[in-house]
């Protein structure tokens, strides 16, 4: 397809900026928390709304991207995301209002892992899926780091409000841009038939599609605790200092970006067939890493923190790569994102309170790791399912 490189990128710098839209109240939480006058739980609160969107609108963002295909949906989520920032600017020093704003924030964000899935399968449905799969995933970790860089600077120069309007005139600016370039690809369907219907039906009898769905669950579960938890984890058992401690939690986001470039250069390499078998591997080094996690040395730090960037970063980018492949049709491409990203918001929801429950009832950090490799180890026996039962379909396929 014509300019699909183009179109692309566009489409990664706009989804870019959606991360950046969540991520732009975490370096100044402490500034808000004062301005607001509230206590710090309920700062928490404008975080925690963009999982919870994610777990009540996954489904129906994947039937309304079916329907209505993922550039109509893509570019209404913008506009939504610009008058989510638009009404935290004026109601910065209003709570509710705040938080009002970050539920529509949340609201666009739900939508972007599912659309983007479907543009890449579109644009590249033959070659090189995976790479512009690995590419996509990164957006979240440019958005963040764009964050944390910039946003205290501006809000010291300008003021709390001006990191709502620098992100409402960004998006803003990526919509029109969006709408100018972006064009969809005809997805081919068996017409009439009951696959080529978009609906959650079939995902949910997709044996395979499931298994991903699960392991999702469970590295969502691991990686956001390591990802919220890793300066506590630092600070408390290893007695670095705040400063250290937040330097080595930074190098996770810098990590993953280039581990899930090479993972989906890696899995388009192995294929379908292969690539679980890498998944099954990457999964032990994860929960070596978590059983662990209070028995390193110092010169260990930088390596455990490497661990748990490449490895989640290639099982999630697989997962992406395999749930397209796995869907009896491609209209259904985006209700097995969805589905996926559901299971994953879960395992992102439930992943911190019961390790940190875990943690507080036993007064030890090491059951927390423990606790952390059970869940991934469950997630490692939905990999070797997934593999069985992708050697019996292949066998019952050639009988």
């Amino acid at each position: 397809m014509k300019n699909r490189y183009l179109m692309f990128f566009v489409m990664y710098f706009c989804a870019a900026t959606l991360a950046l839209s969540q991520f732009k109240i975490v370096p100044i939480l402490g500034p808000i928390t004062e301005n607001l006058g509230i206590a710090y739980e309920q700062i928490s609160w404008l975080m925690s709304v963009f999982t919870v969107a994610s777990i009540v609108l996954a489904i129906p963002a994947g039937g309304l991207i079916a329907k209505y295909g993922p550039k109509k949906v893509w570019t209404i989520v913008m506009v939504i995301m610009v008058c989510g920032n638009v009404i935290g600017a004026v109601g910065v020093d209003n709570y509710a209002v705040l938080l009002v704003s970050r539920i529509l924030e949340g609201c666009a964000f739900a939508f972007v892992a599912i659309a983007g899935i479907v543009f890449v399968n579109m644009w590249f449905p033959n070659k090189n899926t995976g790479l512009f799969v690995g590419i996509f995933m990164t957006f979240i970790s440019i958005g963040s780091i764009i964050a944390l860089n910039c946003m205290i600077p501006i809000t010291t120069a300008y003021g709390l409000a001006s990191a709502w309007w620098v992100t409402a005139i960004i998006s803003a600016l990526m919509t029109v841009v969006f709408l100018s370039v972006v064009r969809e690809a005809p997805m081919s369907a068996s017409e009439g038939s009951e696959a080529s219907k978009p609906s959650i039906a079939p995902i949910l009898k997709n044996k395979r599609v499931m298994m991903i769905c699960f392991l999702a669950l469970s590295l969502g579960f691991v990686l956001y605790f390591f990802l919220n938890n890793y300066p506590s984890l630092f600070m408390t058992v290893y007695h670095v200092d705040a400063t250290g401690a937040t330097l080595y939690s930074s190098l996770n986001n810098l990590f993953s970006i280039p581990f899930c470039i090479l993972g989906g250069f890696i899995v388009d390499r192995l294929g379908p067939k292969r690539t679980p078998v890498l998944m099954a591997a990457s999964a032990v080094c994860v929960i070596v890493a978590c059983a662990f996690m209070t028995e390193m040395t110092p010169s260990l730090f930088v390596v455990h923190t490497l661990v748990i960037a490449a490895f989640p970063g290639l099982l999630y980018t697989a997962c992406n790569y395999l749930v397209p492949r796995d869907v009896e049709n491609p209209m259904q491409i985006s209700y097995g994102i969805a589905l996926m990203t559901l299971f994953y918001s879960v395992g992102i929801f439930i992943g911190c309170p019961i390790v940190l429950y875990a943690i507080a009832g036993t007064s030890s950090w090491a059951i927390g790791g423990y606790v952390l490799a059970a869940v991934m180890a469950i997630g490692l026996a939905f990999i070797l399912l997934y593999m069985a039962a992708s050697k019996k379909l292949e066998t019952t396929t050639q009988e």
